[in-house]
């Protein structure tokens, strides 16, 4: 097939679409093994300080540990927000530079290709250069997490750029973006599922090999993709006359379109929300319970997070024909409250037991532990996916609604905005991980148990002996420490999700009737344009 080849109409053809969805769970696991584990690779590997040395004091390596975390989570912060300012301008250069490849693969591949050497760069730094530790890694990994933001921001852009660009036509866009969520999620889920147990039953150094074949696979699924991806017909003359899209083209876009300002603060508070308890997760089963079971919990709860979600999007189109998109996202708000309170209130460590939960840590008592929390985790994971599906297509709508009034859709541009949205509130995330680390006091904790996988990676103990001796330092976390760890987990989140949804019932106003207005209106302008004769 020719890199050339495009084709015509609303109807995408099966191979397009079969590989469009079919390369997403290699990017997605590539993004969520950074996103989510790089951070916790951090503090439990022991990179911040191996440098110290055996004969260094406890006192000593958590001063260490608070000050260099401290700066990677500033570094974090100020990257992410940078990432999201520099999504647009990477809108606008898909906009201006276009290849005979097409307008959006080449971008997908070149992004793929370099944040695959920049993420095993992050990961098998500190074994390939044991030089790589304490502020030595903070500047390694001030440089190469800068490029990792960069480099996905090229892949990322152009490959949701690619959505509406692909058709207009509502009942196929909603298959293809529920298809191509469902991938997303398959690879999302396999790793945040897989990474938490092998950590916890190998040490940190299992994310070594975990990289490399994620981001062997992430690489081989993009250039596949490049091969035999189609993309929709473009008008080149029309496009080589057309004005070309500045930066301040977004500033523009948001001030005329009402609907996408809206959508962008909803996206931005949903993002926020629902990315808190991947975020504290981890961490938080690791204080509640121990470090051995934490992370088969975390496992067990990724599971249901994965099933939650999945189930959620292929049951949205046939709930999408039967309720409004606003019904849905009252249910959603049901589920969200229910699920959310019921998981702050299960397994509080209340006067020494478990609130309304048995004692995970005992054999007899772990899957009467698991099965409720599971319940729980299926309701909140389920009305957030199905509430995501809504706003991906809420979202995407408002590129229809910017060409009915503008005359231009802007595709790209409009789309940067979604990654926009996600990377400031994963900047703040960031930010509340370190914030109730430091309130609840845990920093202690977190550096006794880096420096047994400091032993553990010299050999000078095993992995179970590993396993042991951080299931010691954790039993000394108190009770309110726990609960405060958790009010981050569990009630911040059910608050900002809550915005969310009354923020979309206010002000979203293109409801399913209005927007097959704009599409039957723009139809008609087409075919009386000049181009149509």
């Amino acid at each position: 097939m020719a890199l050339h080849d495009t084709y015509d109409g609303s109807l995408v053809p099966k191979r397009t679409k079969g590989f469009y969805c079919g390369i997403a769970p290699f990017r997605d696991a590539c993004y969520t093994l950074v996103s989510m584990f790089l951070i916790a690779f951090i503090q439990y590997s022991g990179v911040l300080t191996r440098g110290l040395g055996a004969g260094a004091t406890q006192a000593e390596k958590t001063a260490m540990f608070v000050a260099a975390y401290g700066v990677i989570s500033a570094l974090v912060i100020g990257y992410r927000i940078f990432d999201a300012l520099n999504d647009p301008f990477m809108g606008v250069i898909i906009e201006k530079i276009h290849f005979k490849s097409g307008k959006y693969k080449p971008w997908i591949l070149l992004g793929g290709l370099t944040n695959t050497i920049v993420v095993l760069a992050l990961f098998c730094g500190p074994t390939i250069f044991p030089w790589l530790s304490g502020w030595a890694y903070v500047a390694w990994f001030a440089v190469f997490y800068l490029l990792w933001g960069l480099t996905f921001t090229m892949n990322d852009i152009a490959y949701w750029g690619m959505l509406p660009s692909l058709t207009s036509e509502e009942k196929q866009r909603t298959q293809i973006t529920t298809l191509m969520s469902i991938c997303c999620s398959l690879g999302q889920f396999l790793v945040a599922g897989l990474a938490p147990i092998l950590a916890s039953s190998m040490g940190y150094g299992i994310y070594v090999p975990i990289s490399i074949i994620i981001g062997v696979l992430f690489a081989a699924s993009q250039i596949i993709g490049f091969f035999g991806i189609k993309e929709h017909s473009r008008d080149l003359e029309a496009e080589a006359k057309a004005e070309r899209p500045k930066f301040k083209d977004m500033f523009k876009v948001l001030k005329e379109n009402d609907q996408l300002r809206i959508m962008t603060i909803v996206l931005f508070v949903y993002y926020m929300g629902s990315g808190i308890l991947n975020a504290l997760g981890l961490n938080y089963f690791y204080f509640a319970v121990n470090y051995t079971t934490g992370g088969g919990i975390m496992t067990i709860f990724t599971v249901v997070y994965g099933l939650g979600y999945i189930v959620s999007q292929i049951l949205y189109p046939i709930l999408s024909k039967k309720l409004t998109r606003n019904k849905i996202n009252m249910l959603c708000l049901i589920g969200i409250v229910v699920g959310y309170i019921a998981f702050y209130i299960y397994g509080l460590p209340i006067g020494g037991g478990h609130y309304l939960s048995p004692n995970p840590t005992d054999p007899a008592m772990y899957w009467l532990y698991i099965a409720p929390l599971a319940v729980i985790g299926a309701i909140i994971f389920f009305c957030q996916g199905l509430f995501y599906l809504n706003l991906l297509i809420m979202m995407t709508n408002t590129i229809e609604y910017n060409e009915w009034k503008s005359g231009e859709r802007k595709e790209a541009i409009i789309f940067s905005i979604r990654p926009l949205t996600t990377k400031f509130a994963s900047a703040l995330q960031q930010g509340v991980l370190y914030l109730f680390l430091m309130i609840a006091g845990l920093a202690p904790i977190i550096t006794t148990i880096s420096g047994f996988q400091n032993e553990q990676t010299t050999g000078a103990i095993t992995a179970e002996q590993l396993g042991t001796q951080a299931d010691a330092a954790l039993s000394g976390v108190a009770p309110w420490q726990v609960m405060v760890f958790k009010a981050g987990v569990a009630l911040l989140p059910l608050i900002l999700l809550v915005v969310t949804i009354l923020l979309l019932k206010k002000y979203y106003k293109i409801d399913e009737k209005m927007y097959k207005e704009i599409c039957a209106d723009l139809e008609a302008r087409h075919s009386e344009s000049p181009k149509a004769e």
